[in-house]
């Protein structure tokens, strides 16, 4: 199409491509609907050591790139005043990278997350969406949650104890994908929310039914009793606020027999929780119904470590290390404190890990972001606002009790887009012509091509160090094979290290001995784990270093008064992998 641009006595032509919007809305359907539900056996974690997080990367920096391509191909940029605020938010959350304390490469990864996910919101703004492709978006969004609830419900019910996906039958809380039941609970909460609002936007065309509306009246009827089984308490609290946010503007803006048919589904998805559960003799986990957490030992302690050092913090990619000595000697000094847990590499709360480790100018920059999202909704009709607010309430209350962005990528870009559905909904935009708009062109070929080739041997490295750390004896071979160190450093190095251990005692090679021993040192001082320190103690009897095995000793019950260091409770050499990031914060609070 050609516009005629008037210019003083001067005409122009401009020549506008037709713009990428079904490409872009392709690369949303893969990622909901496809990758975001890959499975591939692994060893748990977070981040990319879970395999449908690798998978999601690919549609998602292709969702990036095709913006990027869009910027090129218009020569114009797009954007409104929250896209200026969240790109100013982004340089406060990373300027701390820079500061003498921190360890750029343990924060790597999530800032390269920040970036992505902003440059996801510039993307998605590219497009001049129709109304109905805007809510294409959150169908999407939507039918993902039906195709985990669906399998949420497999596991629950039909899933046999000797499955090869490895899901516990005993504990039986249905996890989906995600492989931890508080987000997957977050993420049906959304879905339940999301299913009021749309059936608020999903008019009866002369009193008729369609099959959309069907799916939406099916949604709470599926997923309230999986919220109920998965004994969250994020997910209950997310679900039941959620709901009673939503509600007004359902009345409001639904069809009488529309919301009298939806919260007929509410109470039949909680009548079908009853009767499953008590059929089931289901009970929910032992602190689950009870406020008694570990939160409340954490959320102190990691306060009074961002009150010793305000301005700077300890620095990214320090937490854990600074957390377990700060505590071990709050704890010496006074043993009525609670020491700290092992294995924390996150307070769970998202605004004390940015605080904690970057000092007041990340922390100023969330609250920043949050500010804007705010007076965005408040910007909205009276009558929206506290939907808008019920949309992101699931996923927002999560980021305050856990850490969801680094569980799921999913979560994170189901984030994004509802902050560009609320500010779409008021949004002014801007256009800035580009003079020089190549760059954008580059990087929209180089970014996928170089995050896809990055996860694809992601996920062949992890499937390979998964055979090694499963085969009994370990496949050797496997470890060998592994291309892509930089994602799986850590367990890549814990596998190796721990093989040439065990090869050196077994076979009284004590060069391979003290290279473990070098190794952990180091490590120890990145991410001190316990056992860490019984590995360090048997290599150092191994060589008969009675005195220095006392020392590691003696510094491994300073940091972890609660672990049983002597010779008697020293592991057996068969620990196939260092332990997850994550503890299980209600067994912490509940030891069973």
């Amino acid at each position: 199409m050609t516009v005629i641009l008037l210019r003083g006595t001067r005409l122009a032509a401009a020549t506008i491509s037709k713009p990428l919007t079904r490409p872009f809305l392709l690369t949303l359907t893969f990622l909901f609907l496809l990758n975001m539900h890959y499975f591939q056996h692994n060893q748990g974690g977070s981040g990319l050591m879970l395999p449908f997080n690798v998978s999601s990367w690919i549609p998602f920096s292709f969702a990036i790139a095709i913006g990027l391509l869009e910027v090129s191909r218009q020569k114009i940029l797009r954007y409104s005043r929250l896209t200026l605020v969240f790109f100013l938010c982004c340089v406060m959350l990373t300027l701390p990278v820079f500061y003498p304390e921190a360890s750029p490469a343990g924060a790597a990864n999530r800032l390269f997350a920040l970036w992505a996910g902003w440059l996801f919101f510039v993307a998605l703004q590219q497009f001049a969406f129709s109304q109905k492709q805007r809510q294409q978006i959150l169908w999407l969004i939507l039918k993902a949650v039906w195709l985990q609830t669906a399998l949420a419900w497999y596991m629950f019910i039909w899933i046999s104890p000797e499955n090869g996906i490895g899901y516990d039958t005993v504990v039986n809380r249905p996890y989906g994908i995600f492989q931890q039941p508080n987000v997957m609970a977050s993420f049906l909460a959304t879905g339940l929310v999301l299913s009021a609002y749309l059936m608020a936007r999903q008019p009866m065309i002369q009193g008729r039914w369609a099959f959309p509306h069907l799916g939406l009246l099916f949604t709470p009827v599926a997923v309230i009793p999986m919220l109920v089984v998965l004994s969250s308490r994020t997910g209950w609290i997310a679900a039941v606020i959620g709901t009673l946010l939503i509600l007004p503007y359902l009345l409001q803006f639904a069809a009488r027999v529309q919301w009298r048919l939806w919260l007929l589904m509410v109470a039949l998805g909680l009548s079908l929780a009853w009767n499953l559960t008590d059929m089931l003799s289901w009970a929910p986990q032992p602190g689950r119904v009870s406020l008694e957490s570990a939160r409340a030992i954490i959320y102190p302690q990691v306060t009074e470590m961002f009150q010793h050092a305000p301005m700077r913090g300890v620095g990214y990619g320090n937490f854990e290390a600074a957390y377990m000595l700060q505590t071990a000697q709050w704890h010496q000094a006074d043993p009525s404190q609670p020491y700290g847990l092992p294995g924390l590499d996150h307070p769970h709360n998202e605004l004390l890990f940015w605080a904690s480790e970057g000092g007041i100018l990340p922390l100023l920059g969330l609250l920043l972001a949050a500010t804007a999202v705010l007076a965005k909704i408040r910007r909205a009709p009276a009558n929206t606002q506290l939907a808008l607010v019920a949309l992101i309430f699931p996923i927002t209350l999560h980021t305050q009790l856990e850490y969801p962005f680094y569980h799921s990528l999913a979560h994170w870009v189901i984030f994004i887009v509802l902050l560009y559905w609320i500010d779409a909904l008021s949004a002014k935009y801007f256009k800035q012509s580009l003079r020089f708009h190549k760059p954008f062109r580059f990087s929209a070929i180089l970014l996928p091509a170089g995050v896809s080739a990055f996860m694809l041997t992601t996920l062949y490295s992890g499937a390979m160090l998964t055979r090694f750390e499963t085969t009994v004896p370990p496949d050797q071979t496997a470890l060998e094979k592994v291309n892509n160190t930089w994602s799986w450093q850590h367990r890549y190095e814990w596998d190796l290290y721990q093989s040439q251990l065990k090869n050196g005692i077994a076979q009284n090679h004590p060069e391979q001995i003290q290279s473990f021993i070098r190794w952990a040192a180091q490590k120890a001082q990145e991410i001190p784990r316990p056992i860490l320190y019984q590995f360090l103690i048997i290599a150092h009897q191994a060589l008969g270093q009675a005195s220095m095995a006392a020392h590691v000793r003696e510094e491994a019950m300073f940091l972890f008064p609660g672990q049983d260091f002597s010779d008697a409770a020293l592991p057996v050499l068969k620990v196939p992998t260092l332990p997850a990031a994550e503890p299980d914060l209600a067994a912490v609070a509940q030891p069973e």
